[in-house]
């Protein structure tokens, strides 16, 4: 690289990677050429063994089934816009900065390469890894040849032996035009691109998209060509939201969150990130965890405050008065690209409600109704009643589904329809701030650490009037409350049900 005079503290982090590089990627100088070749080959058609043998200081832990499955995808899938939503610290700019673009590279498909931040100096450290590898890794010289270029190797505007050229640009900058000799780069990157202050600036957020659609996409070679934007969705106007919720653009969204749909880590092979970790992160981090490392963008509103969700008690250990309320707020259409499904189960002791369990997922009308089931079975000893928000379009929408689903099941679904002309959401949801005020909501300690408990409290925390963020999950609540109150007192009993059973089988 080339640097400027007073880059110091560069030249010398530069330095120490420099040696790192070659340091812990030696070659075995007793190797055949005929295994040598069969090696080259295999490496070249096996992405993890690739990273592993050319990059072993960078694989500091073993590989997570995301880094094995999402980047062979995006490589023999060219031709789109791809947005990678990794929690932090995934590892999503080593992958799609350094290994999957050389990978294309060997493999003889890459042209060139344009880097998109924040500015060109950002972009340009992007890059730093990438030219460093090329000039002084060992393995790679060996296996594929000098790759530095005399005269062509410029920190953030460099071209290999070979002719593939690679360049960092920032969003001030236009990349149209750009290309070695005839070749127009073929692979786009964006990564850092938004700052967070400007992100509450729609218009300027706005501005970044287009830069990406207009200045950077137009850029690529249109024969073949990939696009990936590196970047988890902590904020409903960073880039990576605008791509995804602009339904003329088509774009292919892989989302990883720190945990799956169960609460166990998405990358259980990094100790970085085992279960105490995690929970040691959402400690230290509150609304950041959510947003940063689930994928889940909110500001936090004013209706609903922390410390009012704080009450939480094993419910395993409370008598319930009467039947607990499974209350469904459904979106309005039956696939896993609409709003949030969410299912709130609530119970009454008292003075007190308690949330015992919740599910809230973009998922199908199917497998919506499946969960009805699996409350049914993981509570077999307490009295639940199903309910439903209920207009025209919700019931057609989901009726077919549902009388499949009992039909394999068995047995119809207890589910009982509101009916009431419901108002403004923002009006009945706010009903419900006198109680959490009051402390008389009580949350699930069991459930805790469920990623569907987080979210639901999330959406309340974010819920005020105008916010985009998802609220059926305080929506389905509100509906459960009132079926709670009404259906209780249409039973006229006193009498409390027994403890319900604890189940380890159920798969949330």
């Amino acid at each position: 690289m080339i640097f400027k005079p007073g880059d110091g503290r560069l030249i010398k982090e530069f330095e120490e990677l420099v040696d790192i590089i070659k340091s812990s990627a030696a070659i075995d100088p007793f190797e055949s050429s005929k295994d040598k070749k069969n090696r080259i080959k295999f490496l070249l058609s096996n992405f993890m063994a690739f990273c592993l043998f050319y990059f072993p200081e960078y694989c500091y832990a073993e590989f997570g089934w995301f880094h094995r499955e999402i980047p062979v995808e995006v490589f023999k899938n060219p031709n789109h816009i791809y947005l990678e939503q990794w929690s932090r610290g995934f590892a999503k700019s080593t992958i799609y900065g350094l290994f999957l673009p050389l990978f294309i590279k060997f493999n003889g498909e890459l042209n060139g390469m344009i880097v998109g931040s924040l500015n060109q100096t950002m972009a340009a450290e992007k890059l730093a890894d990438l030219q460093a590898n090329l000039q002084h890794n060992p393995r790679i010289i060996n296996d594929f040849g000098i790759q530095f270029s005399y005269g062509n190797w410029e920190d953030g505007n460099f071209k290999t032996r070979d002719d593939v050229a690679f360049y960092a640009f920032g969003k001030d900058q236009s990349p149209r035009g750009y290309r070695f000799k005839w070749k127009r780069p073929n692979y786009g990157a964006v990564d850092d691109l938004n700052m967070a202050r400007q992100l509450k600036n729609l218009d300027i957020a706005t501005e970044d998209k287009k830069w990406v659609l207009e200045e950077l996409k137009p850029a690529l070679w249109t024969r073949k060509w990939w696009l990936t934007v590196l970047q988890n969705k902590f904020h409903d106007n960073t880039v990576t939201a605008l791509l995804e919720n602009d339904e003329e653009i088509e774009t292919i969204v892989h989302r990883v969150n720190i945990v799956d749909a169960n609460g166990n880590s998405n990358w259980k092979e990094n100790p970085d990130f085992s279960t105490t970790a995690i929970k040691e992160l959402e400690k230290s981090e509150g609304g950041g965890f959510i947003r940063e490392r689930m994928n889940t963008p909110f500001e936090e509103g004013t209706a609903f405050k922390a410390e009012w969700m704080n009450q939480w008690v094993d419910c395993s250990k409370v008598k319930y008065d009467g039947v607990w309320i499974n209350y469904l707020d459904p979106s309005y259409t039956a696939t896993d690209k609409s709003d949030f499904k969410a299912w709130v189960t609530i119970g009454k002791c008292g003075k007190y409600y308690d949330i015992i369990d919740c599910w809230l997922r973009k998922t199908t009308s199917k497998e919506m109704w499946e969960r009805a089931y699996a409350v049914d079975d993981e509570y077999s000893n307490q009295t639940i009643q199903h309910a439903m928000e209920a207009n025209f379009i919700q019931e057609e929408v989901h009726k077919k589904e549902l009388e499949r689903v009992e039909e394999e099941k068995g047995y119809p679904l207890r589910l009982l329809y509101d009916h009431r002309s419901k108002g403004g959401k923002h009006e009945r949801v706010m009903t419900l701030q006198s109680l959490f005020e009051r402390l008389l909501f009580r949350f699930n300690i069991n459930k805790k650490h469920t990623p569907d408990m987080k979210l639901l409290r999330s959406q309340f925390l974010a819920f005020e009037k105008g916010s985009k963020i998802n609220d059926d999950g305080p929506d389905a609540t509100e509906g459960g409350v009132w079926m709670l109150d009404r259906y209780n007192k249409r039973s006229g009993t006193k009498t409390r049900s027994g403890k319900y059973k604890k189940t380890s089988k159920r798969n949330m």
